[in-house]
């Protein structure tokens, strides 16, 4: 929404517009922090930008239905292709490219990097804007489907670190490219293990430690602007019930934006009914109803946590023991902190448990 994240979107625009900075920007959050959201705009924006050729965006996303989505190999030939459409020199070079090496596409991306992207790459070498590739969500990206009907999850994984590290090398390449790339995600165990998480290889922005304040205006804002976009049902609504759904947000966009999508859409009645209902009994969050698609979401990510840690009766009373832990607490913890209130020694292998569940839950 016009108004939100201005200083975020600023902050990534002059990275992007500014030679000297490293040519890849992580931005990290836990989910619902508004990553897609920030990355959509940072795309739409580019188009209209004549100080930027947009290269192409990738958004990986486990809930779509479409295969090729979901699979990080699909990554690097998707953005090869986009940019061939908007560069003919890019064009040009790339099918030379393939010409040579028909094969690249069932190759390891570490190829694919090179040959589909440094390569033809190097036809704008001298260009004086910035070309700018967009991946989002890469902690959402799951395996292709193997013999048992399961995703392979590690093999994705495998994939998505490889290709980290591809990105990072082909920005130390002999040949400075005029690239950026923007890079999302949770902070996932396989993808903060490689060098995209390293300060002097990314620039690296953790949405959920941008000033809380700020935060908080910008969800004011965005839900002012959505009860007032129904100038009947806004008549229903005070600044009071505003500051409540501010209250219920719990620092994430998401928060606001499906409470807001449980009351618009109604007749003025419903609506008003429904925001009657909206904070639980304790009127500290959501009620059930209104927190049913956030329970749908964050059900994959305990199930995600839960495949990843395996399904030993020990590793699952570990996993309940965290997810005690972090509900008693109600606030963001840190690994060690987390660990300390568990009673868990570093050496304890029990520790390892605490890991899937972090990018979710832990700072």
């Amino acid at each position: 929404m016009p108004g939100t994240r201005v200083q975020v979107i600023h902050d990534i625009e002059a990275w992007i517009n500014n030679s000297e900075d490293l040519q890849i920007l992580w931005l990290v959050g836990m989910a619902g922090t508004g990553k897609t959201a920030i990355a959509w705009t940072i795309c739409s924006r580019a188009t209209e930008d004549a100080r930027i050729i947009f290269g192409g965006s990738f958004f990986c996303s486990r809930s779509t239905a479409l295969a090729p989505q979901r699979d990080i190999r699909s990554a690097v030939p998707t953005l090869a292709l986009l940019l061939a459409r908007e560069s003919p020199e890019f064009s040009r070079a790339l099918a030379d490219e393939l010409a040579h090496n028909p094969d690249v596409l069932h190759k390891q991306v570490k190829a694919q990097v090179d040959q589909l992207l440094y390569k033809p790459l190097l036809e704008l070498r001298i260009s004086r804007v910035p070309i700018l590739f967009v991946i989002d969500a890469l902690d959402e990206c799951g395996g292709q489907s193997s013999g048992n009907g399961t995703n392979d999850d590690a093999e994705s994984h495998r994939i998505v670190s490889e290709m980290l590290e591809a990105l990072v090398a082909l920005a130390r390449y002999p040949v400075k490219l005029p690239i950026k790339f923007l890079v999302t995600s949770q902070p996932e165990t396989h993808i903060r293990d490689t060098p995209v998480s390293d300060a002097s290889f990314s620039t690296i922005m953790r949405l959920h430690t941008v000033n809380k304040a700020q935060v908080t205006e910008d969800i004011r804002l965005y839900a002012s602007t959505k009860l007032s976009s129904k100038p009947l049902l806004n008549e229903q609504f005070t600044s009071e019930n505003v500051d409540m759904l501010v209250r219920l947000r719990d620092g994430l966009f998401i928060v606001a934006a499906t409470a807001l999508k449980y009351i618009l859409g109604f007749s003025i009645d419903v609506a008003t009914v429904r925001f009657e209902t909206l904070p639980n009994d304790s009127r500290d969050s959501l009620s059930i109803g209104a927190a049913a698609p956030l329970d749908r979401m964050y059900a994959l990510i305990l199930i995600d946590a839960v495949n990843v840690a395996g399904s030993k009766a020990n590793e699952l009373q570990e996993m309940l023991q965290i997810l005690g832990a972090l509900l008693c607490a109600r606030m963001v913890l840190t690994m060690a902190a987390l660990a300390e209130i568990l009673e868990m020694p570093k050496t304890h292998p029990a520790r390892q448990a605490i890991s899937p569940t972090r990018s979710h839950s832990c700072s």
